[in-house]
């Protein structure tokens, strides 16, 4: 039998439903989506020097790549990956900015075949956080080098972040 007194588990907020339900209003699928988003995961890939600029959107099942820079292989070609090896999900999840340094000694994602699979070894993301308070997914670069991020350069990326959300929200309130 159930104690009522017990301690009720906490949601992953990746699991929200009205998350979920903000990201299929917002229609992030969109093919317009990419162009509207792909020119500022350029601009972070060029401004922190790093191959990987992103715009990834966290659904309860997978990572979908709304826009980026410098992805390629089958990554590209499914335009995202499983939820489990999603960087960004832990950015959705605690909803602050989410920096790995150097990804083979970093306790969450060590193990992650990102990492050993595919010699991902930096990452530094920033929440997209809507004007309704949904963590849609993250703005983010990586690379193969190992590196630490800047106060300026995580400004950077806040900034561009900002932007992504601002012309995402612009879209829903055009009607799109």
């Amino acid at each position: 039998m159930n104690d009522p007194h017990a301690p009720i588990p906490e949601l992953d907020p990746v699991l929200d439903v009205a998350r979920l339900q903000e990201i299929a209003d917002l229609d992030l699928f969109a093919p317009e989506v990419s162009g509207i988003l792909s020119e500022l995961a350029k601009e972070a890939s060029q401004k922190l020097d790093l191959p990987l600029g992103m715009v990834n959107i966290v659904l309860d099942e997978a990572q979908y790549i709304a826009a980026h820079h410098g992805v390629g292989g089958w990554i590209a070609e499914a335009q995202g990956t499983p939820v489990e090896w999603a960087f960004c999900r832990f950015a959705v999840r605690d909803r602050t900015d989410f920096v790995v340094e150097d990804a083979h000694v970093h306790e969450r994602v060590k193990d992650n075949p990102l990492v050993t699979e595919d010699g991902l070894r930096c990452y530094a993301g920033i929440p997209l956080i809507t004007s309704r308070g949904h963590a849609l997914g993250s703005f983010c670069v990586a690379g193969t080098e190992a590196r630490s991020f800047s106060e300026e350069e995580m400004q950077v990326l806040r900034t561009l972040a900002a932007e992504a959300v601002r012309r995402i929200e612009a879209r829903r309130n055009a009607g799109a």
